[in-house]
């Protein structure tokens, strides 16, 4: 996925995200994002809806956030495009894929469920942080399991 080419479909500038639920699409800061409480994601049934979100400059949270995505969302359909630098304050609760220009600091106890901390020009801290990553069958595992179900689908048809 391109983040830089997906266009915004709402400008939250100045907005706090806490206290908000949002439904699949790309939304825009055109500076800092933060977050201070629960930001609700609502896919609203669809397991490939998508959410961007896209910062000029700073992703910050504030102890105890919680990024909550509901109706059988994926935590992996979520990227945050960050302009320069993301911090996750203590025991947030995170959801997607942080994607920071300059660097991420996960402040202690931070969890990211369903993704991923990538800072293309500086550091990933850590401080006693748990990232459960997004999982993806390997082609083999999903190549031998569809020829397990077809073998025993003609075994079926045979008695």
């Amino acid at each position: 996925m391109n983040l830089q080419a997906s266009r915004p479909t709402e400008n939250l500038s100045g907005q706090n995200l806490g206290g908000m639920t949002l439904t699949a699409g790309v939304y825009k800061f055109d500076s800092s994002a933060f977050l201070t409480g629960t930001l609700t994601l609502d896919a609203e049934g669809d397991p490939n809806a998508e959410f961007v979100f896209q910062m000029g400059s700073t992703l910050i949270t504030s102890t105890d956030s919680i990024v909550n995505i509901i109706n059988n969302g994926d935590g992996c359909n979520v990227f945050w495009q960050v302009g320069s630098s993301a911090t996750l304050d203590v025991r947030t609760q995170f959801t997607g894929h942080i994607v920071a220009l300059t660097s991420i600091t996960l402040n202690t106890e931070a969890t990211i469920i369903d993704g991923s901390a990538l800072a293309r020009n500086g550091a990933v801290t850590l401080d006693t942080n748990t990232i459960y990553a997004c999982v993806v069958p390997e082609p083999t595992t999903i190549t031998l399991f569809l020829v397990g179900l077809a073998a025993l689908a003609a075994k079926r048809r045979r008695n």
